[in-house]
């Protein structure tokens, strides 16, 4: 009778438990359906291309003839006035001082390097150009790794002031400017 007991006992319990955790049902909600409303489309008008100097990192961005001079594509002869001067004047030997701690006096056509050969610059040659003009001096800088060149480009240095600084493609550590200490001038 005891055992009867017990079971009936653990019976009321399980069901007394179940009845407990049961959950009412809820009704879902009703759904309604709203108009679908479309969109005006817009009209995109296609605004004038206005094309901009191209401007360029290396020479290879520039077409054949041209030079990438101070990140624009040109000649040596652009940089200068020229024309409409009863005096020309070219130049025959500059002092350039570089950051390496090196003093040079060059005529066009000569030049340095630094880093081991990383960074190879010359002064390039350049027209006649007026009298009375800042004289421009066109440096060529050509980018090596181990001998081979990966790029070239032209920047522009007036006397007296210093480049903008001059970095190596793979060598980060390069940091390279040179000033244009004086211009020897001679004109006719």
């Amino acid at each position: 009778m005891k055992i009867l007991t017990s079971l009936l006992l653990i019976a009321m319990i399980i069901l007394v438990g179940c009845s407990y955790f049961e959950q009412p049902e809820v009704p879902e909600p009703l759904i309604t359906e709203e108009p679908v409303v479309e969109e005006p489309i817009e009209e995109v008008l296609e605004e004038p291309v206005i094309e901009e100097p191209i401007g360029c990192t290396v020479n290879a961005d520039c077409e054949v003839g041209n030079f990438c001079i101070d990140g624009e594509c040109g000649t040596i002869a652009d940089i200068y006035m020229t024309e409409g001067c009863t005096e020309k004047c070219n130049f025959d030997s500059v002092v350039v001082e570089t950051s390496d701690d090196d003093t040079f006096t060059l005529n066009r056509g000569q030049g340095d390097y630094t880093a081991a050969g990383a960074i190879e610059w010359t002064l390039s040659s350049g027209p006649d150009y007026c009298k009375g003009e800042k004289v421009i001096v066109p440096v060529k800088i050509e980018k090596k790794n181990l001998g081979k060149i990966l790029s070239e480009e032209y920047v522009t240095v007036i006397a007296g002031e210093t480049s903008s600084v001059i970095k190596h493609p793979t060598m980060s550590s390069i940091a390279f400017t040179f000033k244009i200490k004086s211009v020897n001038e001679v004109c006719s």
